[in-house]
């Protein structure tokens, strides 16, 4: 299994090929694997986060957020010895990572909030477009890939990393 650190090492390594490639074709494909990476590593930490909340006893969370840590949808019961109550489905309701992201800190964190106006925030949404145009590519939006963009992505992703550690588990993540 590999883990958010094996992801930030895959990225930085196809990040610095994609520097020293002649083939502008090679080139590219490092970059994309680079962004791609460091947005898996952020998805990896934030989703084991998740799951190691979600394994705690059921009374501890709101139906609600138990449905949110385990991705399951939520559904009112309207009728029977239920109703009027709320219950976990079995069906997936996937969540954005910036809405993980969110709710960890509103719910773990010290600072209970993000300020999405932070210059951190607005260079995780410029990744998220990097990533989404390489995710689900258009030909109607030409995506251009620099080195400069690779470098973001890893710093992004481990400064994302690093804040939502120390802000819910209280100790940074160090990065060698």
């Amino acid at each position: 299994m590999l883990s958010y650190r094996d992801l930030i090492d895959f990225a930085e390594k196809l990040c610095s090929d994609a520097e020293v490639s002649s083939n502008e074709d090679h080139g590219t494909a490092y970059l994309i694997g680079s962004i791609l990476n460091s947005w898996m590593a952020m998805e990896s930490f934030i989703n084991n986060m998740m799951n190691d909340f979600a394994s705690l006893p059921d009374d501890i969370f709101t139906t609600h957020e138990r449905g949110f840590l385990e991705e399951r949808r939520v559904r009112f019961i309207d009728n029977g010895k239920e109703a009027g109550r709320f219950h976990l489905e079995n069906s997936t309701d996937y969540k954005r990572l910036e809405d993980k992201i969110l709710f960890l800190i509103a719910r773990f964190g010290k600072s209970k909030r993000i300020d999405k106006g932070h210059a951190l925030w607005q260079r995780f949404e410029r990744i998220k477009i990097k990533r989404n145009a390489i995710a689900h590519p258009r030909r109607s939006k030409l995506t251009t890939l620099e080195t400069k963009d690779a470098r973001e992505a890893i710093s992004v992703a481990k400064e994302v990393i690093s804040l939502v550690s120390k802000e819910v588990w209280k100790r940074p993540v160090v990065w060698d």
